[in-house]
């Protein structure tokens, strides 16, 4: 299922709790926080307050760092004013002042409130500001899909499990779980499309580390397998898909490739039957392990034993 989501607002990104750690503070321009981001690329405008206000790109942060606001203070004040001016008047959808700089902030705060731009500061450097800021809007503006299914790390692999109602994922991702690996989501997987060629899949934030086993009703695996059985995010490596073994018919030697599309992105796939008295677990752990040792470039056994067959009767 396709889920576009809502438009990113400046507010929606200052209260995003991926970056409770840089303590954006509002100081100027209330008004702003309803503005869309378009971008998660940022800028430095060092270029726009020397006045060349060409590359000032539509829906950009704008960051304001040390040398930004050294500069600022070798021009007369009303240069500064006219220069800080012309660039909020080009309503970037948030300001960021880094490293605490209160007085550079103070430079903004007039033009801010005047055109409604959002003006925020932070304590941390400039580089810590632009990675994790960035890194945050690259996940809010991506491409998005929904699916059904599990998602889990294991072998440091990004396994997303897929399969009809009642297949048994939860009670599969849950023997994982208790074998050492990682639960990421249960039931509902969000996947974005981040930096052209990754797909991460998270859960929704409400029901992260939880789980819905039938008979248990809704387990926290973080409670009860420690803070190491869960992570917040995961690439996907491989798709795996719990089918009925009735309704499908497969590949006894598995030379067949297939592979599932995800937001115009191809993942390998495996079928695996599900079956009365199979352990779906330790069929999915060696379905990772399979995956694993082909992405080290070991050749695979079941085209070995093939090519030695037909060695074999090409003998006289």
């Amino acid at each position: 299922m396709i889920s576009k989501g809502g438009p990113v607002t400046t507010e929606l990104v200052l209260k995003d709790p991926r970056l409770a750690g840089l303590r954006l503070e509002l100081v100027a321009g209330q008004a702003g926080l309803s503005s869309i981001l378009l971008n998660p690329r940022l800028q430095k405008p060092g270029l726009a307050l020397a006045g060349y206000l060409e590359y000032v790109k539509e829906g950009r942060v704008q960051v304001i760092g040390a040398s930004e606001s050294e500069f600022l203070t070798t021009l007369a004040e009303d240069v500064v004013e006219e220069r800080v001016n012309a660039l909020v008047a080009l309503r970037p959808p948030l300001l960021v002042i880094t490293k605490g700089m209160r007085r550079t902030a103070g430079m903004f705060t007039a033009a801010c409130e005047l055109h409604g731009v959002a003006l925020a500061v932070s304590e941390a450097t400039t580089s810590v500001v632009i990675e994790r800021l960035s890194s945050t809007l690259e996940f809010l503006l991506a491409p998005r899909e929904i699916r059904h299914g599990d998602l889990l790390d294991i072998f440091a692999i990004g396994v997303l499990i897929l399969g009809e109602s009642g297949s048994g994922k939860s009670e599969c991702a849950l023997e994982l779980v208790h074998r050492g690996h990682r639960l990421v989501a249960d039931d509902i997987v969000e996947i974005y499309r981040v930096r052209g060629e990754d797909l991460v899949g998270q859960a929704p934030e409400e029901v992260r580390g939880l789980m819905e086993v039938r008979g248990l009703g809704l387990i926290s695996i973080e409670q009860l397998f420690g803070v190491v059985s869960v992570r917040d995010n995961k690439p996907i490596d491989l798709v795996i898909k719990l089918v009925s073994e009735n309704t499908v018919h497969l590949d006894r030697l598995g030379l067949a490739e297939s592979s599932e599309e995800i937001l115009g992105l191809v993942r390998p796939c495996l079928t695996v039957p599900v079956a009365p008295g199979r352990s779906l677990s330790l069929l999915v752990e060696c379905a990772a392990r399979k995956y694993l040792l082909s992405q080290r470039g070991v050749p695979d056994a079941a085209r070995e034993y093939l090519l030695r067959h037909d060695r074999r009767l090409e003998r006289p």
